[in-house]
Order: structure tokens, then C-alpha cells, then sequence
């Protein structure tokens, strides 16, 4: 890249690539014109020189004046190996490259697009990927209820039977809502979010009512402290599924006779979502690690609950993707968690207030994902 770099940085050749192939062929150009000179000069007198030596010295320097110039035009073609090499590599490897992109011609606006075609191809795969994830980790808790709510059928009369049958309607209901929005989002040819205006204390209820069941086997005490006024411009189904895995998380680690508090609390700026239980918690140091995929920091629910590591970072991705936060305390080990959600600048006070400001949450969403 020493050639290209060098010709880029002469101004009559910075923006043409045509134009530094110009520039390299000076030489053998200024040497034919020489030696076309040389050899009038011989002709007409001017100078004494046996015919077969200037022939000979005119040959000599053809060839090296060409080959000097085959070797630069060798150079100033790199930028387009390098660019077949990294499609290569990320086709053979999904190895992201790092193309320079100060160029100004044409050679350089194609690094520019493939660097940009390749990271977006990865964000794509990516995103399908934690789709596929998001199906197969949310699939496997509603079907595990309704399996054992089955069993507990069998063994039951009357109003018991009628109760468990309850659930598992609801379970079943929510199951198949939850596939129809996943498809509904694959089917999105945006690439931003269709945001909808949503109550945040009626989101929290309805979420908690999805596990009134797992609520009433473990007799926690649900405690919510939500302004009913709180509305949120979101993507409602993958939000959702970001808050069912983070009150599901507290049920799951949760004793049985604790408590959950969930509380949301607002300013100008931001919202603030916080879900707290008295449940397994975790190492301080594993902070992090809890937001990993398939995280090794995951444990079992104090049910014997399954956890596939995924429903953090699925959830974590939702709220970044919102252009919010996400973050977890705890002091240690069985002192229990806490999980907060931070939105910026995505609140409205009255419902009234929507049509006014559905655009402007979505100007926010489309600058924070640009």
C-alpha cells in the first residue's frame, strides 16, 4: 500500500484512481519521448554514436522504465486484493476486517463499502442468531410449565383440576401470542423499531400475571410501586420478552415466602425500571459475567429450575437495542439482586401526550441507531 499511499497524497491524483496509474507511467512515457529525442539527434548529426550501441542503451532503458512501471501499477492495485482478501476471509473465517478508510477515489470508496457491507452482513447474522436464541430459550420455560401442570392434572379433583387447567390456558395462550410476535418481527423489512406507546404499569401487570402460578407455588409476595402514568414509546413484543426473563430471573432464584419489589421511577431525562428479590444472588465479581451468552455464572433456580445463560444477555441486547441500560447488584451470595432498567428520553407523562411525541421517540431511536 506504500505506492497507493504515496500517489494519495499528491493532490492531482487523490480523488482519481485512474489518474495514479497515470502518474506511474510517467517515466517510461518521459523515457520513449528521451530516447525518440536521442535518436533524431543521432540521425540529424548532433551527436556521434555508433547505431548498434544507442540501440542497445535505448533497449536497456525501455525495459527497465517498463518493469519499474509494471511494479508500481503491481502496487497500486493492492487495495483491491486486500478487498478480495477479506471477503475471502470472512466468508471462509467470519473474520471481520479492519479496511482503511481515509481514501478518497474509487479504489478507497470500495474498501469504504466493503468494510461496510461486511460489518453490517456480521450485525445481521448476529441479530438472526439472538432471534433464533431468544426462540429457543423462551420456548423451553412455558412448555416446561405446561408439562408439569399436566401432571398435576392427573393427580387432582375438582376445583384444583379447574385452577391448573387456568394455567395452563393462560401458559398456552401466552406460548402461541409469543410465536405470533417473533414471527411478526422477522417479517420486519425495517430495520428500526415500530415503536407503540405502553403503559408501564399495565406491562408490569400483565407480566406478573403470566407467572401467577410459579408466584403462588413459591408464595412470594409480588410488591409493584408503578405511577400509572408512566407511558414508554417501545417495541412492545421484544420488550416484553426483556421483562419477562428479568422477573422470571427473580422468581426462579427467589426462596420460597420472599419478596419481589419492582419499582419505575422518572425524570426529564430517563426512566428507571427496577425488578429486586431476596433470592440466590450473586458474586460481585460476577457481574459481568451474568450478561455473557451461554454464561457459565448461571446455576439452577431454587425449584430445581433449568437455565440455558441466555435470558440476560437476550434481555441486555432488547434494552441496548432501545438505547437504554441495563444493570445488575448484588452484595453476594444468597443476599439477593437487583436488575435496573435505564431508558433515556423515551417517556411521556399523560396519554393524551402520544401524537406528539410518537415522532420525536422515533427521531431518538433512529440517530441512536445510525
Amino acid at each position: 500500500m506504500k505506492a497507493y499511499d504515496f500517489f494519495s497524497r499528491v493532490s492531482v491524483s487523490r480523488n482519481r484512481y485512474a489518474m495514479k496509474f497515470f502518474l506511474a507511467a510517467a517515466p517510461l512515457i518521459i523515457v520513449a519521448i528521451g530516447e525518440a529525442v536521442l535518436l533524431w539527434m543521432a540521425q540529424a548529426g548532433f551527436i556521434k554514436i555508433p547505431g548498434a550501441i544507442l540501440s542497445v542503451i535505448c533497449i536497456l532503458l525501455l525495459v527497465v522504465a517498463a518493469l519499474t512501471t509494471l511494479y508500481i501499477f503491481k502496487k497500486l492495485v493492492n487495495p483491491l486484493v486486500i478487498a478480495i482478501q477479506a471477503m475471502d476471509q470472512y466468508i471462509e473465517n467470519r473474520t471481520v476486517p479492519v479496511l482503511p478508510g481515509e481514501y478518497e477515489d474509487e479504489a478507497g470508496q470500495l474498501l469504504a463499502a466493503v468494510q461496510e457491507t461486511i460489518t453490517k452482513l456480521e450485525r445481521l447474522i448476529i441479530e438472526k442468531s439472538d432471534m433464533i436464541d431468544l426462540l429457543s430459550h423462551d420456548l423451553r420455560s412455558p412448555v416446561g410449565r405446561i408439562l408439569a401442570l399436566s401432571n398435576l392434572i392427573k393427580d387432582e379433583n375438582g376445583a384444583e383440576k379447574n385452577l391448573y387447567a387456568d394455567c395452563i390456558v393462560n401458559e398456552c395462550t401466552g406460548l402461541l401470542s409469543m410465536l405470533e410476535n417473533i414471527l411478526a418481527i422477522l417479517k420486519e423489512e425495517q430495520q428500526e423499531f415500530r415503536l407503540e406507546f405502553v403503559n408501564l404499569h399495565e406491562l408490569i401487570e400483565e407480566t406478573v400475571a403470566f407467572f401467577q402460578f410459579s408466584i403462588a407455588e413459591k408464595k412470594l409476595t409480588m410488591e409493584v410501586s408503578i405511577d400509572e402514568s408512566i407511558y414508554m414509546p417501545i417495541q412492545p413484543q421484544l420488550f416484553k420478552q426483556a421483562i419477562r426473563n428479568i422477573i422470571g430471573n427473580a422468581i426462579k432464584f427467589s426462596p420460597d415466602g420472599k419478596k419481589i419489589t419492582i419499582q419505575a421511577a422518572q425524570n426529564e431525562e430517563q426512566i428507571e425500571l427496577c425488578v429486586k428479590d431476596q433470592g440466590l444472588g450473586f458474586k460481585p465479581s460476577d457481574m459481568k459475567k451474568i450478561f455473557e451468552r451461554f454464561t457459565t455464572a448461571g446455576k439452577k433456580g431454587t425449584h430445581g429450575e433449568t437455565s440455558t445463560g441466555l435470558g440476560l444477555y437476550l434481555s441486555k441486547k432488547i434494552i441496548e437495542n432501545h438505547g437504554g441500560l441495563l444493570e445488575a447488584e448484588s452484595e453476594g451470595v444468597y443476599k439477593g439482586a437487583s436488575f435496573k432498567i435505564i431508558l433515556y428520553r423515551l417517556i411521556i407523562k399523560k396519554p393524551q401526550e402520544k401524537t406528539s411525541n410518537r415522532q420525536n421517540a422515533k427521531t431518538i431511536m433512529a440517530v441512536r441507531h445510525r
